[in-house]
């Protein structure tokens, strides 16, 4: 005969029962992602690139020469939109290049830097003497009174230096004795001399008729500066000579009328050892009233083709010029 063993019960579990929350289910947001099988994706389209001016789309866009970044369907809409895309167009940088790694410094290199620093290392000392100008900020008052400040009498006769030496007078204005620069613009006497000097000139026979001329239009400035204690004499001047032409032909008297333009009169143009030879241009006012060989007699009693002139009106011209240049120098 067999004895039924019954099954004990399992012991109480002690503490809270947990059981009754194994049936939920976890919200969509909590819930762990599952693989499935599901169609794939379509991948992102590509977006196109589109005009930056007429914004419509391109097939073979046309990107801006500068910045890389802009496209455009043609030349027409670039040159449209270039007033606005000019204030963001910018050429794009370069990437920097990398820096050379610092190579390890020897032992050797850190002794001489150590070395240098010693030797460039400033001494402070305030044993040495240096008297008491630079000890003012280390003053501090004392129950001595203050002193006032009472000048000493020199003795014995004191000579100005500058009133002792002996000096040439000064070539320039009461003001101005060192001798410093100073000028003094004397154009309009300059013009009106000159002009009062080429006022006339003899009249010349030539090519079976007579010519005549006159100074006129002087033009140009001068001026009389005091350089380191010295006078000078510039002028830059310029004027025209008025020339007529009269002969008598078959047909009765005729004339022809023309100028000599003369420029770049200075200072240096009578100068011993400089070459400043005016410039001196000749025109006529009808040439075709003389004939080529009339013309080429007339040219050479004038004589402008060369300088210093050898002969003829222009040799007046150039003599005139000169004695103004001396007088120049005198007058004040």
């Amino acid at each position: 005969m067999t004895a039924s063993v019954q099954a004990e019960d399992p012991a109480p579990k002690r503490g809270i029962d947990y059981s009754k929350f194994d049936q939920i289910e976890d919200s969509d947001d909590d819930k762990p992602q599952t693989k499935t099988s599901a169609t794939p994706t379509k991948p992102a389209e590509v977006e196109k690139p589109h005009c930056a001016n007429c914004h419509k789309d391109i097939q073979k866009p046309l990107r801006c020469g500068v910045c890389k970044k802009v496209s455009y369907c043609s030349p027409q809409c670039q040159k449209g939109d270039w007033q606005f895309h000019k204030r963001n167009c910018k050429k794009p940088e370069e990437p920097k290049a990398k820096e050379p790694a610092k190579k390890p410094v020897s032992e050797e290199a850190k002794a001489r830097r150590e070395k240098k620093r010693e030797e460039e290392k400033v001494v402070d000392n305030d044993n040495d003497d240096i008297g008491i100008w630079y000890r003012h900020r280390e003053w501090k008052p004392t129950v001595e009174p203050k002193k006032e400040f009472r000048p000493v009498k020199v003795e014995g006769a004191v000579t100005d230096p500058v009133a002792a030496s002996p000096s040439a007078p000064a070539a320039g204005s009461a003001w101005n004795s060192a001798g410093t620069w100073e000028e003094k613009d004397v154009t309009e006497m300059a013009k009106k001399t000159l002009g009062e000097k080429l006022s006339a000139f003899k009249e010349t026979d030539i090519a079976s008729g007579v010519l005549s001329a006159s100074a006129d239009s002087v033009e140009g400035e001068a001026s009389k500066p005091v350089i380191r204690g010295k006078l000078r004499h510039f002028f830059d001047l310029s004027f025209k000579v008025k020339f007529i032409f009269k002969w008598m032909d078959s047909d009765g008297q005729k004339q022809a009328e023309g100028t000599v333009s003369i420029s770049d009169f200075t200072n240096d143009t009578f100068a011993e050892g400089v070459l400043s030879a005016p410039v001196v241009e000749l025109s006529f006012k009808d040439a075709k009233k003389l004939d080529a060989s009339r013309r080429h007699v007339v040219e050479a009693g004038i004589g402008a083709g060369q300088w210093p002139p050898s002969g003829g009106l222009m040799e007046q011209v150039s003599s005139k010029m000169k004695a103004w240049a001396e007088e120049y120098e005198q007058l004040k």
